[in-house]
């Protein structure tokens, strides 16, 4: 029976098959066409469909990882900052006097190269702190701060108190095998700083155009943190406690100018200074330096007599020649290898770079002389005999030999390469040309290589090249040494005016010779220690070229210049500005960069409140600590000079007070580097005395930690120190005055005295103040947790109090108003990620509890333990507390 498409089916499917396709289809309108079959997927639609399914799923289980990395990156990113504004706020909580400046930070310059990290190694130490498996490293930094100018400034760590320390705290970490980092800083405020109620103000010009000077420094040479910078009107303010001061104006380019002055409480004085220009000249001169051993001539052929025996041979030479300042051995194994290449085009013979059999008379080729390799030992040149310091050949027989080896033809392009045995580090090149066409160039050379002799291949028999011994000047007096990097230039070579052999091979026994040029050293960096000019650096400049430098500003005296490049670097301490508009021109014997730049030099001057050099009891020390050896102001002008490595470096003046009437000052951290002079770093001292005292828990027994202050008659710090492990502090000296001295306690704790009043009258002695009494001071428990021998990462809760808690297991405190005023104290932390923990409490015998939340089920089990007389002693730690499970 036939089927009638045109009605509507029951859909029953149908299979239409095809070669490899198995289609389903069903009986379907479609739009307004009926009776059309709408078919399902092919198996291959299927599979494809499939394929990228599977090809988006991977794609996303891909991106899984980058996400994950997102995730984890974030995550340490907030643990890292919280760590910080963890130590933040910790920091805060303190005393302000608590909270110490750091005295000799140390600096982090490997992980964040170049900048550096500095922090604080004593009093508050880098802390390693494990969270979520990542160990965090936490950096601590306190530094005395001021504003200067509406610009928050840092000051030397040894600042009176300013009433403001910065805190900066960086969070280090690894992630991916890259470090992190993550810094927050604050303020901190001292709440009792007393009211800068007096106020000098005033303006600065220059005394003779009377122009106002912007950027000069005014400030107390008492109280280095009392100090304002002058704006554009040359106008400074500097609000300060009411006393007796040495105001200093300052500035670059002008001689400093100090009063002596004297200001009421809420007075305000004006004080202006006219400060004279600095007379300066200029200092000029050429940069040479010499670093390797150099090729300085070279002969090809020479038809000249060798002995009786062999009469005349072609004997051919090449002399070097030392211009360092230390002597070079040339030995088997030793540091150059000699090397050739010429060309033999025409014969079809390029031959390469090929070692020099050698037979060594000498090995030792000392500062400013020759060495002569030859293929004969002995040789006629221009009627004299000469003897070689090595001989080559094919078989070092040298003038034993039947045939003298023909090593550097005459009549084609060849090369010298002067390079090291180790390595191969090239010293030296020199290449000659020929005139054939298509082979006319060395394989090597350096600029331009030396031209054929006109008319002729390649040198020809009887000439030689010679290196020139300054630009465009050959010498037989002064050492062959110039060398711009450019044969042709460098080089005398034969031409229609030179040839034959005019300047005679020299060996290692002729005398040795001076050197007036060498190489250009173009950049090298010039300085001086005058506090006042920039530096400079050298340029190239003629035809050959020289290395020239101009230093401008240079302050009349007599100042040490540096002039470094590279490695090298040299020293001049007598460079002399006698007046206003004078030069200084070094000579050419004396720019030589011959020796090792290892080092850098600190330099400044060191002078009292009245602006003299200090010579009693003793000169002052100057110390750039583990940087370098100290050094001794001079007592005529109170300059200095150190020599430091380079890096960041912190300078003391009158380290520990070697000299007693004196205080003692460390500068900002200061970069130094490599062969630079870094001027200008003064220092002003006060005449001062010393305060010592004696601080007990008990009356008896040291108590040891304890900050120490020493305020001064305007209850301005002026000195914080930390008693030592026998209770006993002594501080740096400090000016003459009556002084307050007195312990910076915690809320719960209490000396008696509360203070001692001073009177320093005599410079240079150490007065005892009095015996301080401290009650409630603070010691600390410390031990671990641990459940199954391993840490609880955790965390676990420790209460340390004088109560007995009560109840399965005992029950904690409940931390609310009634706690915290009542009699009874309780002192909680939580254990670290790695099972430590340590808790402050007031000298006294105390229970510790410890509470452990373990899974049970979907609930939580808490574990408890106990153990009590632990006797805690003010300023000691009481180790070994363990709890475990």
């Amino acid at each position: 029976m036939a089927m009638n498409l045109n009605r509507r089916s029951n859909h029953l499917p149908i299979a239409h098959k095809k070669p490899g396709v198995t289609t389903l289809c069903t009986s379907e309108p479609n739009g307004h066409i009926f009776g059309q079959a709408r078919c399902g997927v092919t198996l291959v639609e299927l599979m494809m469909a499939l394929a990228l399914m599977t090809i988006g799923i991977v794609g996303l289980m891909g991106s899984f990882k980058y996400i994950q990395q997102a995730i984890q990156s974030s995550k340490n990113r907030t643990l890292a900052s919280n760590l910080a504004q963890e130590k933040m706020q910790i920091l805060k909580q303190k005393n302000y006097y608590q909270v110490l400046v750091t005295s000799d930070p140390a600096h982090n310059t490997t992980d964040f190269a170049p900048e550096s990290i500095d922090y604080d190694t004593g009093y508050f130490p880098p802390e390693d702190i494990t969270a979520a498996g990542v160990t965090y490293r936490r950096y601590t930094l306190i530094q005395v701060a001021r504003d200067d100018s509406g610009t928050m400034v840092t000051l030397s760590p040894s600042t009176p108190d300013t009433g403001l320390r910065l805190i900066t705290v960086t969070v280090v970490w690894s992630q991916g095998g890259a470090k992190k980092k993550q810094r927050a800083r604050s303020l901190l405020a001292n709440p009792n700083t007393v009211m800068a109620n007096a106020v000098f103000n005033g303006l600065v010009r220059n005394s003779v155009t009377l122009a106002p000077i912007s950027g000069a420094l005014l400030n107390a040479a008492e109280n280095m943190g009392w100090r304002d910078t002058t704006n554009a009107s040359g106008i400074y303010s500097i609000n300060l406690s009411p006393g007796n001061f040495t105001l200093v104006a300052s500035a670059p380019g002008y001689y400093t100018e100090f009063r002596t002055v004297s200001i009421a409480a809420n007075a305000t004085q004006t004080q202006d200074f006219n400060l004279a220009k600095i007379a300066t000249g200029t200092v000029t001169g050429t940069a040479w330096v010499n670093p390797n051993l150099l090729i300085s001539q070279v002969v090809v052929e020479t038809n000249t007599w060798v002995s009786a025996a062999l009469g005349n041979r072609n004997v051919e030479y090449i002399e070097l020649f030392n211009p360092t300042p230390g002597p070079i051995d040339i030995g088997v194994t030793g540091d150059p290898e000699i090397r050739i290449d010429y060309d033999c085009e025409p014969a079809g013979q390029d031959r390469a770079h090929t070692a020099f059999n050698f037979m060594f008379v000498s090995t030792y080729v000392a500062p400013g002389h020759y060495y002569l390799l030859a293929s004969a030992m002995t040789f006629m040149i221009n009627g004299s005999m000469i003897n070689a310091d090595a001989c080559f050949g094919s078989a070092a027989g040298c003038n034993t030999a039947p045939t003298f080896p023909d090593y550097l033809d005459n009549n084609r392009a060849g090369d010298i390469q002067l390079s090291r045995y180790s390595d191969n580090a090239v010293y030296d090149i020199v290449g000659w040309k020929d005139s054939e066409a298509g082979s006319d160039m060395p394989d090597y050379w350096e600029g331009t290589p030396i031209p054929n002799k006109a008319g002729s291949d390649g040198m020809e028999e009887g000439n030689q090249i010679v290196r020139t011994s300054s630009p465009s000047f050959p010498s037989g007096i002064y050492g062959k040494a110039y060398d711009s990097g450019n044969n042709s230039a460098d080089f005398i070579y034969p031409s229609a005016t030179f040839t034959g052999i005019s300047y005679p091979p020299r060996n290692s026994l002729a005398a040795s010779q001076t050197l007036i040029a060498g190489t250009p050293a173009a950049g090298a960096v010039v300085t001086a220690s005058d506090g006042l000019s920039a530096s400079t650096v050298a340029w190239l400049s003629g035809t050959p070229p020289s290395a020239v430098f101009t230093l401008v500003d240079v302050a009349t005296g007599t100042w040490t210049a540096i002039i470094s490049s590279g490695n090298f670097t040299l020293e001049n301490d007598t460079v002399t500005i006698a007046a206003s508009g004078s030069v200084y021109n070094f000579p050419s014997s004396t720019t030589f960069l011959n020796q090792s730049a290892t080092q850098g030099l600190i330099t400044g001057r060191v002078l009292n409140v009245f602006g003299l050099p200090i010579s009693a009891p003793s000169a002052i020390v100057l110390s750039p600590g583990a940087a370098g050896s100290d050094a001794i102001a001079d007592t005529s002008y109170g300059r200095y000079t150190l020599r430091v490595s380079s890096g960041l470096v912190d300078v003391t003046a009158n380290p520990a007070n070697t000299n007693p009437s004196y205080v003692s000052i460390s500068s900002l951290t200061i970069p130094v580097e490599f062969g630079e002079v870094h001027s200008g770093v003064d220092f002003m001292l006060c005449q001062g005395a010393r305060i010592s005292g004696f601080v007990t828990r008990d009356g008896i027994n040291a108590l040891p930690g304890v900050a120490m202050v020493i305020l001064d008659s305007n209850d301005s710090s002026r000195d914080v120190q930390i008693t030592g492990p026998d209770g006993r502090f002594t501080t740096i000296s400090v000016s003459t005055g009556v002084y307050t001295v007195e312990p910076a306690l915690s809320s719960y704790e209490l000396s008696a005295p509360s203070s001692a009043t001073v009177s320093l009258v005599t410079a240079g002695s150490t007065l005892f103040s009095t015996t301080f009494t401290v009650s409630g001071a603070m010691g600390a428990i410390s031990g671990s947790v641990t459940s199954g021998g391993q840490p609880i990462k955790s965390g676990a809760l420790i209460v340390v109090t004088t109560a007995t808690l009560t109840g399965t297991p005992p029950a904690p405190p409940i931390l609310n108003y009634a706690t915290s005023t009542g009699g009874t104290k309780y002192y909680i932390v939580s254990s670290l990620e790695t099972g430590v923990y340590t808790a402050e409490a007031p000298q006294g015998i105390y229970r510790v509890y410890a509470y452990y939340s373990t899974p049970s089920g979907a609930t939580a089990t808490i574990l408890s333990s106990a153990t009590a007389n632990i006797n805690v002693i003010a300023g000691q730690t009481t180790t070994g507390v363990n709890f475990s499970w």
